[in-house]
């Protein structure tokens, strides 16, 4: 327990994971409440995609933008100002709701707000991860980062139902707690120390001119950019499957909505313990070898999931998909980190973070396979390009496959911004 959660004993970093449980809580609870609310009122699983590709399209243009600003501005200020501002469009979103104003395009533009707060906060919160652990505790913190986001997963959504379906509450009630949860995610970060940035120079280049040197320093860093297309390629393949559950439920499995609960419920606690078994190995010298691995896993297991049709296995399966795909996800985000340079700390995990944003952008392509096609064609298909793209990465890059034991400990050599 103590190897598992040793990140934990750092108070500041204690005090990030709680912020980060509460906020990532909300916006569970908030994506839940907002899609059933679209349904609701347009009867139209069109809108109900627009609403959802409303959030991504910010996220995916913003995050470099983002990047720049955490390693120019004070990461805790930044991070406390992110969160005020998705408490400040939560509690007019509830407030709309409470007066009978709101309408489809109030959702429409409200979670296109959320989507730039994430796409600012996401990549300033884990850019500060090594200045609260050092780079000896990173693994185990971003280990924990990632259960504590897998567990709202499961506790969020579960939250939103209960609170939509109570009489005198429903989809306004529910974002007051949204709210709320970024109102108590700021008061965790106020608690953090104030001298986080305190070596932090003031940036000479221009603004732009700093955005552009990250995406250079990316692409000319060979390895850094195998270890981002080894987080690319998965997840804009693989994540998707999750959209099509109700079509695996339904018209694969053929079995009440009821079960479609069990088939997501599996897939978050089979991703809360890859999660934390991650957090466990966080400090082996194999780290790069277990990547490959589980990556391998990822595709193998999803493959395996889309031709099943008993659905006790397909639940066994569905939970070891979550679990190959979060262990996978947690090992690379810490290599990518150990691999980057402080001064790109921000600018680096910026353009990790777009992956977040093509995952919704992607469900709707593949969404329009499984009409052409069918469900199990094109996840079967998907697992298995991500198993053959993962095991050719690693034939062609032995060094990916060796880690030395001190590399963890090591930093990579600093470099100079190259002139543009």
């Amino acid at each position: 327990m103590e190897r598992t959660f040793a990140a934990l004993s750092v108070p500041a970093y204690r005090d990030m994971w709680l912020s980060m449980l509460v906020s990532f809580g909300g916006l569970q609870i908030a994506i839940v409440s907002r899609g059933y609310l679209a349904y609701d009122l347009s009867g139209s699983a069109g809108i109900l995609g627009l609403v959802g590709v409303a959030m991504g399209l910010p996220m995916l243009f913003f995050s470099p933008i983002a990047g720049v600003l955490a390693d120019r501005l004070d990461k805790r200020r930044l991070l406390i100002s992110t969160q005020l501002f998705m408490f400040a469009v939560s509690l007019l979103l509830a407030i709309l709701i409470h007066t009978g104003l709101i309408a489809i395009w109030h959702l429409v533009v409200f979670g296109f707000l959320q989507g730039i707060g994430f796409s600012l906060h996401m990549p300033t919160r884990s850019s500060l991860i090594p200045a609260l652990v050092g780079r000896e505790r990173l693994g185990n913190a971003i280990a924990l980062n990632n259960s504590g986001r897998n567990m709202m997963t499961i506790v969020g959504p579960a939250i939103a139902g209960i609170v939509i379906v109570t009489p005198g509450l429903g989809t306004a009630g529910a974002f007051d707690i949204t709210a709320l949860c970024y109102a108590a995610a700021a008061l965790f970060i106020m608690r953090l120390p104030k001298t986080l940035d305190k070596d932090k120079k003031e940036a000479a280049e221009k603004f732009t001119s700093q955005m552009f040197d990250g995406f250079h320093y990316v692409f000319t860093e060979r390895t850094l950019l195998l270890l981002l297309s080894l987080a690319f390629i998965p997840l804009l393949l693989g994540r998707p499957y999750q959209m099509l559950l109700p079509v695996f439920q339904a018209d694969v499995l053929g079995v009440d909505a009821r079960w479609l609960g069990f088939l997501n419920a599996a897939t978050g606690a089979g991703g809360l313990l890859g999660s934390l078994l991650v957090a466990y190995f966080s400090a082996s010298q194999h780290a790069k070898l277990l990547q490959i691995v589980f990556g391998a896993f990822f595709g193998v297991s999803l493959l395996l999931f889309a031709y099943t049709t008993w659905l006790p296995l397909s639940l066994v399966l569905v939970g070891i998909v979550g679990l190959a795909a979060n262990a996978y996800m947690s090992l690379n985000n810490t290599l990518v980190m150990l691999q980057t340079d402080q001064a790109y700390y921000g600018r680096v995990m910026s353009i990790y973070m777009m992956t977040f944003s093509l995952m919704p952008l992607a469900g709707f392509p593949m969404g329009i396979l499984v009409d052409r096609w069918s469900a199990p064609q094109v996840v079967g298909i998907a697992g298995a390009v991500i198993l053959l793209f993962v095991l050719a990465i690693s034939l062609v890059m032995p060094d990916l496959r060796e880690q030395d034991e001190g590399e963890q400990q090591a930093a990579p050599p600093r470099r100079t911004p190259a002139p543009l």
